[in-house]
Formats: C-alpha cells, sequence, structure tokens
C-alpha cells in the first residue's frame, strides 16, 4: 500500500503551499519611555500599525499622547525605546525613517513668506519628489486650495493652514502620517476632504495613520 502512495503523481504533487510571511508593519513602536526632569510623561508603551490601519491615541489632557507622537516623528529625541517606521530604526537611520513619515499638528505654522504653492515646491524638494506639480494640483483641488495657491503663509487662516499642512504631508506618499488633532480649525469639507484622504470614509486605504483623539 505505502509502495502504490509514493507513485501515485496525483498525491506527490499534493504539496501543501508555502505559509506567506507575516506584512512588514508600517509603524512599529516598542518600549517607548519619556521623560522630563525626572517626571515620566510615556512609560513602557508598544503598538503597531499596519499599512492601511487607522490607530487613535486616546487618553485625557497631560496622558502624554502628543509627547508619544512628537517622539515617534523624531521631533522630541528618543530616550529609551525603539521606533521603526517600514522596517527603518529611527535611530539607526533617522534621515531615511523620517522620509517615511508626515507630520500633521494640531496648529500647522507655515512660512509666512512662502506662498501656499512654494510650501508644496518645498516639500517635494526636501523628499525627492519628482513631477510633483500634478500630484500637488489635485491635492489643492482636494482641499479647496487652488484660489489660495499664490497667497502667502501668514495670510492664511488656522483652517486654511491646516488644508496646506495635509496637502504637504500627502504629497510625497508617507508610509505613515502622524496627525495631532487634525480636524481642529476644518470647515465641513475640509473635514469631509481630509477623511476621504486618511480612509475613515469609503476610499482606497491610504498610508496607515495615527491620529490623536483627546477624551475628558
Amino acid at each position: 500500500m505505502s509502495d502504490e502512495i509514493e507513485s501515485d503523481p496525483a498525491r506527490a504533487d499534493a504539496v501543501a503551499p508555502a505559509a506567506t510571511p507575516p506584512a512588514e508593519p508600517a509603524l512599529e513602536v516598542e518600549h517607548l519611555t519619556k521623560s522630563y526632569e525626572g517626571m515620566l510623561a510615556v512609560q513602557d508603551l508598544s503598538f503597531r500599525v499596519t499599512r492601511g490601519e487607522i490607530l487613535g491615541v486616546v487618553g485625557p489632557n497631560g496622558a502624554g499622547k502628543t509627547t508619544t507622537l512628537r517622539s515617534v516623528t523624531g521631533i522630541l529625541p528618543l530616550q529609551q525605546g525603539a521606533v521603526r517606521v517600514a522596517g527603518v530604526d529611527l535611530a539607526r537611520d533617522e534621515a531615511r525613517a523620517k522620509r517615511g513619515l508626515a507630520w500633521i499638528p494640531d496648529d500647522p505654522q507655515p512660512f509666512d513668506s512662502l506662498t501656499v504653492i512654494e510650501h508644496l515646491e518645498f516639500t517635494a524638494a526636501l523628499y525627492g519628489v519628482r513631477d510633483w506639480r500634478a500630484r500637488a494640483d489635485e491635492l489643492l483641488a482636494r482641499f479647496e486650495l487652488v484660489e489660495k495657491k499664490e497667497a502667502l503663509g501668514g495670510e492664511l487662516s488656522r483652517g486654511m493652514r491646516q488644508k496646506l499642512a495635509f496637502c504637504c504631508a500627502w504629497l510625497h506618499r508617507p508610509a505613515v502620517v502622524l496627525m495631532d488633532e487634525p480636524l481642529t480649525g476644518l470647515d465641513p469639507r475640509g473635514i469631509r476632504s481630509a477623511k476621504v484622504r486618511s480612509g475613515t470614509s469609503r476610499a482606497p486605504a491610504p498610508p496607515s495613520c495615527c491620529p490623536r483623539t483627546c477624551s475628558s
């Protein structure tokens, strides 16, 4: 009987397919700890975000949400723990890791002397984005900034500054977008546009995001 099984071509070809390796996280944070002058702000925080996933960081005022996001972006130096963006370690290769990130603060402060379109041109130069104008035009249209593209940063309202920050963030197609109170100051149409870009409405999955949500 065993000889018949071994000689049967149908049985010999019935090999189980190899298991697909798990996808690499877009963002991985391990044992993040941050303190200020002996006061603990973030303690042993670990999480991971896969591509297309949205993760909310929730907590009361003073819980360390903004400190966490600023540490992940590299704005604040890491004290303890590790951050990896698309597999790139932030501490070991900071420039390469940051190329995969975008950051939208709660109150963006654009350059007073640069126009809206010049901000996008500057962002494209920083990230090495070629043929950026078509994508910039699409983003400006999405966030209703076409008529403001020659306006100076210092002339923009808070809502307009927020919209410009969204445009700059998505220009280079980052692996991860980090947002701190991203919808503050936006009008209803701007909120809808932001939700489409971040994947919270019916749209193709965007880069992974880590928005901050504050609760009391």
